[in-house]
C-alpha cells in the first residue's frame, strides 16, 4: 500500500521535484443532468447506515462514477493494483482509476485518480492521490501515451476536491464541490464529465 505512505505534499518535492499551488480552476460546463437512477441510488442511500468507508464507496461514490461511465466513453477500474515503480514507491492498490478505454480488462492510460478520504481529513488525501496521479503519467509515458494533464480528485463521498497535474506542478482547485442538493449534484456531474470530455478528445 506505498501510495498511502505520502501523506504530506513536501514529500512530492522531495521525491520527484513537484511543486504544489492551490489555484481556481476554469471548468466549461457539460450540459449533464443528474439521471432518475443516479437520483433514485442517492435518494436511497441517504436512508442507509453509511458508517464505513466500504458503504460510503458503494452507495455514494460508485452510483456518481457509474453515472459518469453512462455518460461518457469511459472505463473505471476500481480497488485496481497498480505497480508502476517500485523502488519510488508508486506502487499499492488505487481506490479508482478512470481511463478512455472502454470494454479492457486491464488499465491502458490511466487519466483520472480518485482518492477516499479514509476517515481522514480531504487534504489529508492530497499526497496520496498526487502520487497516484504521478505514477498514471509515468505509467502512460512507458506505454507511449503523452498526457499533459493527469487529473485527480480527493473525496469523502459528500465533498469533492479536485487536483490536476501539468508538468512539475500539482494544481489544487481552492474549492470544493458537494453530493448533497440537486444544483450541487449536478454540478458535480459536470466537472466530471468535462474532465472525461477533456482525455477522451485528446
Amino acid at each position: 500500500m506505498a501510495y498511502s505512505e505520502f501523506i504530506r505534499l513536501n514529500q512530492l518535492k522531495t521525491d520527484f521535484g513537484i511543486d504544489h499551488e492551490m489555484m481556481a480552476f476554469r471548468w466549461e460546463l457539460e450540459n449533464v443532468s443528474p439521471s432518475q437512477h443516479l437520483i433514485d441510488d442517492l435518494s436511497e442511500a441517504s436512508s442507509m447506515p453509511l458508517l464505513t468507508e466500504k458503504a460510503k464507496s458503494e452507495f455514494l461514490i460508485s452510483p456518481v462514477l457509474k453515472e459518469l461511465r453512462r455518460n461518457c466513453l469511459i472505463e473505471i477500474f476500481s480497488g485496481y493494483e497498480f505497480d508502476v515503480d517500485e523502488k519510488r514507491k508508486l506502487t499499492g492498490f488505487c481506490d479508482y482509476l478512470l481511463a478512455p478505454d472502454t470494454q479492457s480488462i486491464e488499465i491502458k492510460s490511466p487519466v483520472f485518480c480518485i482518492v477516499e478520504a479514509k476517515n481522514r481529513s480531504i487534504e489529508e488525501g492530497f499526497a496520496e492521490v498526487g502520487s497516484e496521479m504521478i505514477a498514471a503519467r509515468l505509467f502512460n509515458e512507458k506505454n507511449g501515451v503523452i498526457t499533459p494533464t493527469v487529473y485527480g480528485c480527493v473525496t469523502n463521498a459528500y465533498e469533492w476536491n479536485f487536483l490536476k497535474l501539468e508538468n512539475e506542478i500539482l494544481f489544487i482547485e481552492n474549492r470544493r464541490y458537494f453530493l448533497q442538493g440537486d444544483d450541487n449534484l449536478r454540478t458535480l456531474l459536470q466537472i466530471l464529465c468535462n474532465i472525461a470530455q477533456n482525455f477522451t478528445q485528446s
